[in-house]
């Protein structure tokens, strides 16, 4: 049974007709708010002890410029990372940072997600050019909580700006698979426990692909995520931010100059696009 099958007996499903925007937001927060509320007293001491140490400012001699050189550098810093690990990238778009997580050496593999044609279509050209079709298996469509069809709109003018929500009158929409991350496991053969990081970045989609990867959270495996908080409805943000802190205590803020930790339940919904590392 799966984890959609056996929320939803008390939980509700979405309603398929109206406003896309304000019905996924309505959903969502229907869905984390009994969760936070169910599990907040399992961490509740753990926050308890990290507030006393939070927005902790990781000082480093220098660090890399690119981000998954950045990403594995504080993972490394903070005890967060896994040696052979393989890495879920959710939005690889053209494939360009899923070149570098392939030849960095870092991670033993990459399963590289990409739900628009076009930029799949540009994912798999430089995994071939660049000869890491033995390290990367590419997957079109995108990540769900049930496995099947769904909307999917293309930016007409930045198609890395596409995404499942409808950003302006002039996207295209069409018909993408979507599928969840225990399928998508699944069919590259990759067990949960050989996950070592989660690199998250799918324009305001990123709570529904959160609930399609409780087994990986449970796990503690790190997540790297461009929160979008500016495409989120109402409360989804806070909910969604509670929600996470179910599974992680801390996590690593990557916006602004310098990287620092804060508790997960203290992430910045008011700033726009906010990049995290959840490490804990």
């Amino acid at each position: 049974m799966t984890y959609f099958q056996r929320v939803a007996a008390f939980e509700p499903r979405p309603d398929l007709s109206g406003n896309f925007k304000q019905r996924l937001g309505g959903y969502l927060t229907a869905r984390f708010q009994p969760l936070a509320e169910r599990f907040r007293w399992l961490k509740a001491a753990a926050w308890s002890e990290l507030r006393s140490s939070a927005d902790t400012r990781i000082v480093f001699d220098a660090l890399p410029e690119s981000d998954v050189a950045k990403v594995c550098h504080i993972l490394c810093a903070t005890g967060s990372f896994r040696e052979n690990a393989a890495v879920l990238e959710l939005g690889a778009a053209s494939g360009i940072q899923t070149i570098e997580m392939a030849t960095c050496g870092a991670f033993s593999h990459v399963l590289a997600v990409e739900p628009e044609a076009v930029n799949f279509a540009a994912l798999q050209r430089n995994v071939d050019d660049n000869g890491v079709q033995d390290m990367v298996c590419c997957f079109p469509g995108a990540v769900g909580i049930i496995d099947g069809m769904t909307n999917f709109y293309v930016g007409r003018d930045d198609k890395q700006r596409s995404g499942m929500k409808q950003q302006s009158p002039n996207d295209i929409k069409t018909r993408i698979p979507i599928n969840t991350v225990e399928t998508i496991l699944q069919d590259a053969r990759v067990p949960l426990e050989q996950i070592g990081l989660i690199w998250i970045d799918i324009e305001g989609y990123e709570a529904i692909a959160c609930l399609s990867m409780t087994g990986l959270m449970e796990r503690n495996t790190p997540i790297y995520a461009v929160l979008s908080p500016e495409l989120y409805h109402r409360d989804h943000g806070s909910s969604f931010v509670r929600y996470l802190a179910t599974y992680y205590r801390r996590c690593v803020l990557l916006t602004g100059v310098e990287p620092r930790i804060v508790n997960v339940a203290d992430i910045p919904l008011d700033q726009g696009s906010v990049r995290v590392l959840l490490i804990d």
